[in-house]
């Protein structure tokens, strides 16, 4: 009978095995993102809103005071043009009426997110409840033109900053729906 045995290589700057498959010889790996799906620690929101002409999706989104940090990439599917905007060091006038409870990409983990989400559909601008102004826009775009669709997304991750407001505004130039969706790993640093 033949012995199985399994190769190890060793990352010499973290001692971390890397599997080798003992069928196919080829080195057995994921992608880190993929790996926080794995551990439990990969969350997502998703939906959608029908907004009216010049209505505006508006989301604030609490960073945890802690070393874990979210690390978040987006997308938005638009029905007709649509503004959006990511803002950072918002500050809220009216707490949003609309929680989100993040759900994790392992269904079989228990694992919450340590962040707090809101939205809520206004009828312009300035009615939104969280002032903008003094914050930093980190950035912005069109989505569709007039009544024809659109899609923008961020897939490099952007890691936010810890105990910030972030808000998020999707602002209608013609009415139609919005679908978005988030998603996000927490992850606390090594070093």
């Amino acid at each position: 009978m033949t012995e199985l045995r399994k190769l190890y290589l060793y990352d010499s700057g973290t001692g971390n095995e890397i599997g080798i498959d003992n069928s196919t010889g080829s080195i057995q790996t994921i992608e880190y993102e993929h790996h926080e799906i794995h551990s439990g620690s990969h969350y997502f929101v998703s939906g959608y809103v029908d907004l009216a002409n010049s209505h505006v999706l508006q989301f604030t989104w609490q960073m945890p005071d802690t070393t874990k940090w979210i690390h978040w990439n987006w997308n938005i599917y638009t029905e007709s043009e649509t503004l959006w905007q990511v803002y950072e060091g918002g500050s809220i006038t009216n707490a949003l009426a609309n929680a989100i409870t993040p759900l994790n990409n392992n269904r079989n983990s228990s694992n919450t997110s340590a962040t707090t989400m809101r939205y809520e559909d206004h009828a312009n601008t300035a009615a939104a409840d969280t002032d903008v102004t003094p914050t930093t826009l980190i950035e912005s775009g069109i989505s569709g033109a007039g009544k024809d669709s659109g899609f923008a997304e961020r897939t490099s991750e952007l890691v936010l900053k810890q105990n910030e407001l972030y808000v998020l505004r999707a602002t209608a130039n013609a009415a139609g729906y919005v679908n978005f969706t988030m998603e996000w790993y927490e992850h606390t640093d090594k070093a």
